[in-house]
Formats: structure tokens, sequence, C-alpha cells
């Protein structure tokens, strides 16, 4: 079959990569790449639709992702959509995205949000911020299950639909948070720590989104390029990196992909 669709996916526990090639699967004739490994390219997509699936980060999409929309040459597609996953709330993230490729003299002609089970582990204490974003966001968004339909009805018949976002007011103080939250993720990896169950394998430095791990004389080292995306702990076969000082331990990941998924170099 011919390959009429391009779906660029980014991932750290696998959601939204087991939703690209469920995509992929149901429209047919589609192939997936790893955005990431467009860090230092520009991605040039030579076939008529082309999809964009990834997680949100704190209301708003992973900087990774903000790059490569804001480098990635459409001009050989004339159907572009996008589907993010979440835990619960979604902000005004695919309005965003599109304003992003709007930019580059594209489009986003079709955005979805999907819930997405959440892995990463937290101390279980309420947010204040993050319930007031989900007081004023409405009503959650369908599951990745539930909204799968929708959505390959919609490539397969290169469908509009609006890119979807949360209640206006919850969207604006997600959209808010975002803008103060994305450029703090960098330094993040200041409060990781590497536990000395670690071997060396160099896993970490192979599947990381941003090239910010490395191995120096033995030593796991990081570059204050991060992202906060957990994806060096989580697919840690040691479970040695740990957050805020805390010791690593064995973290999630959607039962469909391993580690083979997520090496990109």
């Amino acid at each position: 079959m011919e390959t009429e669709t391009t779906i660029y996916w980014y991932s750290a526990t696998g959601n939204s990569l087991s939703l690209a090639r469920a995509i992929a699967r149901e429209i047919g004739g589609a192939r997936i790449e790893p955005l990431a490994r467009y860090r230092a390219e520009v991605a040039r997509p030579q076939t008529p639709r082309v999809g964009i699936v990834f997680p949100i980060h704190a209301w708003g999409p992973p900087r990774t992702v903000d790059e490569f929309a804001a480098r990635i040459d459409l001009g050989a597609a004339h159907y572009v959509f996008a589907v993010a996953t979440c835990g619960g709330t979604a902000a005004g993230t695919l309005r965003n995205l599109r304003k992003t490729l709007r930019a580059r003299g594209s489009d986003l002609h079709a955005g979805f949000i999907a819930r997405a089970r959440g892995y990463m582990q937290t101390d279980g204490k309420p947010n204040p911020m993050i319930q007031q974003v989900r007081r004023l966001s409405g009503r959650p968004f369908g599951t990745v299950e539930e909204r799968l339909p929708q959505i390959v009805d919609a490539v397969l018949h290169e469908l509009p639909h609006d890119p979807e976002r949360n209640a206006l007011p919850g969207a604006i103080l997600g959209n808010f948070f975002h803008t103060k939250a994305a450029p703090a993720f960098r330094t993040m990896d200041q409060t990781y720590r590497v536990a000395s169950s670690c071997k060396g394998c160099g896993t970490c430095v192979r599947v990381c989104p941003r090239s910010n791990v490395t191995r120096q004389n033995g030593v796991t080292e990081f570059q204050h390029d991060c992202e906060f995306c957990g994806t060096c702990a989580t697919w840690c076969p040691e479970h040695a990196i740990g957050f805020s000082g805390q010791p690593g331990a064995a973290r999630g990941h959607h039962e469909a992909v391993s580690v083979k998924d997520f090496l990109l170099r």
C-alpha cells in the first residue's frame, strides 16, 4: 500500500507512541517516526497527510514538540492533524500548536485531545494550582480508546476539526502557567540523582529526546537542557535515576512499548 500519511510521535512512557501506532494501523499506509530525531535537521515529509502525536506537559506542548513544529517543512502536505494525550486537562495546547504551524505557512486542520493513564509518580499531596486549572477546565476529554474511532475517521476522510481546548477559563489559566513552567524545566535536572546501582549501560543517554544526558569518565551527567519528561528514569534498567533528591524507583510505562522503541541513538 502506498504511504499517504507520516505520523511523528513524541513520548516518554509510551502513551503517545502507542496511540500513533494505533492510528497508523487503523488508517493503513502510514509510517511513524520519532520527532526527536529531527532536532538537528528539518523534517520534510513527502506525504499528503502529516500527523503529530505527543503528550501535554504542564498544560502545553513539550519544548521538543514546539521546536519541531517551528522547523518542519510541510510544503508537500495538504492535511495536517495533531493528537495530544494528557491526564485530564489540555488548556490551549493545540491552539498554540496551530499558531506555530501557521507561522511556518502551514496549518493545523484537525486537533484532538485524548485522556491517557499517567505513570509519573507524585508525592500524593494536592496541588492547588492543578486543582484550580482542573476546576475551570470543564468536562474532561474522552479516553484514547473512546477517541480513536473519531480520530481515524477524520484522518481517513481528511475532515476539518477545530483544535480542541478546555473551557476558556481553564485554557487561559493553563496557558499562563505553561509559559512559566516550561522554561524552568530546562534546569530541573539539577534535582536528579543517580544512585550507586547505576551500571553505566548508557540507556539514559540513548533515550533522552534532547541529548541532555552524557557519560563522562564513568559518570552520568545532565547538561541542563532538560524536558523534565522522565524518559531517562522510566527506561533506566536499574531504576537508578531519582528526582528531587529521592532515590530511583521502578516507573511504569505503557504495556505495548519497550525500551527498544525509545533508543534514539
